[in-house]
């Protein structure tokens, strides 16, 4: 992993499409700042599509649909799609997931087994497939004690910056926008397999749960919390910048566009 300091020629011009995780890769300390914002817009503006690929909820996915500028937004760590289609904002659910009755079920007891000694996410009603507990409301040992404790179910466990991300669904952030890459053809106008759309894009992102992304997209940026983290990284990005948040992300969209 290198400090980047500037793209090529020939990797500025490879990338059509951002796939930018969202908390703490475009938001610090969830807030959008403005000079993040007007990157999203100058992505616009410049023709390429932004993707959010996200941990946060359908509910949050729906409203950055509607508040930003972007083209989709794969949710859940991959489970959910929102895209718009003829001019509406509709979601999917990954073909990956083949039983969702039984997915949705295994979320709700596990809701309710837990719900009196952890803290969930804020967002936790707007979750269809996954259980958010809030990080900040442990302390190093509670987290532990949560993690151990969740290894023996028959689940998944993420560890974003905010939260930990308990994935009743066989997927991730990569084998989401891996699945749900037809609908993004159809929808967005993609003209080429999947593999030339890995190539024509960057990734960017902050945690643990961006690292299959790091994998699979060959061009990948990740902000400073990565370099603080990176021995606990499987996979690391190309390069770090050494800002966080907002600024990471215009910053690294300034360079993209110059």
């Amino acid at each position: 992993m290198k400090e980047l300091t500037g793209f090529s020629k020939e990797e500025k011009e490879s990338v059509s499409f951002v796939i930018s995780d969202f908390d703490d890769t475009v938001t610090t300390d969830g807030l959008i700042y403005p000079d993040a914002l007007e990157s999203l817009y100058k992505l616009r503006d410049s023709g390429k599509r932004t993707i959010i690929v996200t941990g946060g909820s359908a509910g949050w996915a729906d409203s950055y649909m509607r508040l930003f500028p972007v083209d989709a937004v794969v949710a859940e760590s991959g489970a959910l799609l929102l895209v718009r289609e003829n001019g509406e904002i509709k979601y999917h659910v990954s073909p990956l997931i083949k039983d969702r009755a039984e997915y949705e079920k295994k979320k709700n007891n596990l809701i309710k087994e837990t719900e009196k000694e952890y803290a969930f996410s804020s967002d936790q009603y707007c979750r269809i497939f996954d259980v958010a507990y809030e990080r900040k409301s442990m302390d190093g040992d509670a987290e532990e004690r949560l993690v151990k404790r969740l290894e023996k179910m028959d689940a998944r466990i993420l560890i974003s910056s905010i939260h930990v991300n308990v994935l009743f669904s066989p997927v991730n952030k990569a084998k989401g926008l891996e699945s749900f890459f037809p609908l993004l053809k159809k929808n967005l106008s993609v003209n080429m397999d999947f593999s030339h759309f890995a190539s024509s894009s960057i990734a960017l992102g902050d945690s643990r749960n961006d690292e299959e992304l790091f994998s699979l997209i060959p061009l990948s940026v990740g902000n400073m919390r990565v370099k603080e983290k990176e021995k606990t990284f499987s996979f690391l990005p190309r390069y770090y910048v050494r800002e966080y948040g907002s600024r990471a992300f215009a910053r690294t969209i300034s360079m993209l566009l110059d």
